[in-house]
């Protein structure tokens, strides 16, 4: 068996430049340098780790890779909800 988290995040009491700075860290982001001469894709934390997106501020992580996540979400004050299971199986293909 293999343990599992699911992370539930809301962003409703997070301003707008917080959301983006969640957004992009998460999920990356394209960065346009020298006036959009050049472009770098920047990834982020879901792009490095097994994961999976179940529904919007829903993830699917492996209990080993759920600080990485946690992190982010708790430096730009989202409210996070985190439950612990453990899976037979694969689920994060």
């Amino acid at each position: 068996m293999k343990k599992v988290s699911i992370i539930v995040y809301h962003l409703s009491k997070v301003n707008s430049g917080q959301k983006t700075a969640i957004q992009r860290a998460l999920n990356g982001y394209i960065d346009h340098s020298n006036n959009q001469s050049y472009t770098y894709k920047r990834k982020g934390v879901l792009e490095q780790i097994p994961c999976k997106s179940i529904n919007k501020g829903v993830v699917l992580v492996e209990s080993k890779d759920k600080m990485k996540v946690i992190s982010i979400l708790r430096k730009r004050r989202a409210s996070i909800e985190v439950i612990n299971l453990y899976a037979k199986g694969s689920l994060l293909h």
